[in-house]
């Protein structure tokens, strides 16, 4: 029978790659009723999107629930996120912080990174900044733009870490090596005051215009 649920949502996997998006949600449904976790999670980002199915958010989380309850990380991941926003879901970030730490140690970078930036806030749950800097490791490490821009902050302030605006240099570069603006745009103001590198006003232009050009409204130094 497992292979049987296989097959199914492998062809409405085809048939989403292909454009058909009610056969995809017809395919994908049987797989999901049947309970394959993956095809579960799927069926909710069809009902996220409104893809091949009248788009309603609520259900689309009542599916992820479902996969990570059966333990899909990204599914815990999406379930996270709902919840953070209150997409589909009443807004509880206390349970978003539950769902993205079960996503963040089987290994989620996105869920890891979030999890890091509301411990780093102290938003859905107390403020550790020692917290936070472990999981913008352990995200930046698996190639998270974004957490290596919050782990080059956390180098940057002190935060967490001991104050090391070098490694700071070193993340904020990878990142904006990468194409992240603000990562860029950080990394042209270290440059332009000195901080943690030598100065140089013709390189931190050049980061500063890779950010710019990405922005046509400029771009704030922000911790995001």
């Amino acid at each position: 029978m497992s292979e049987v649920i296989e097959k199914y949502y492998e062809k409405g996997m085809y048939c989403y790659e292909a454009g058909d998006y009610a056969e995809a949600v017809n395919w994908i449904g049987k797989a999901a009723e049947l309970g394959h976790i993956g095809a579960q999670n799927s069926l909710g980002y069809l009902y996220f999107f409104g893809k091949g199915v009248e788009k309603d958010e609520s259900v689309a989380v009542e599916w992820y629930r479902k996969a990570a309850e059966g333990g899909l990380a990204k599914a815990m991941y999406n379930l996270a996120v709902s919840y953070q926003n209150g997409v589909g879901v009443e807004k509880d970030v206390s349970i978003a912080v539950e769902w993205h730490k079960k996503a963040a140690e089987l290994g989620h970078a996105g869920a890891q990174y979030n999890l890091g930036v509301l411990y780093y806030y102290g938003i859905g749950t107390e403020q550790d900044y020692s917290e936070a800097f472990k999981w913008f490791t352990k995200s930046a490490e698996q190639g998270n733009v974004k957490a290596q821009k919050g782990l080059g902050n956390c180098y940057f302030d002190g935060n967490g870490v001991e104050k090391d605006q070098a490694e700071a240099i070193k993340w904020y570069t990878k990142a904006a090596e990468q194409g992240y603006d603000k990562a860029q745009y950080s990394l042209g103001y270290c440059y332009y005051y000195g901080d943690g590198v030598e100065r140089d006003l013709e390189t931190a232009k050049k980061w500063y215009d890779k950010a710019l050009a990405q922005n046509s409204n400029g771009v704030k130094i922000t911790f995001m």
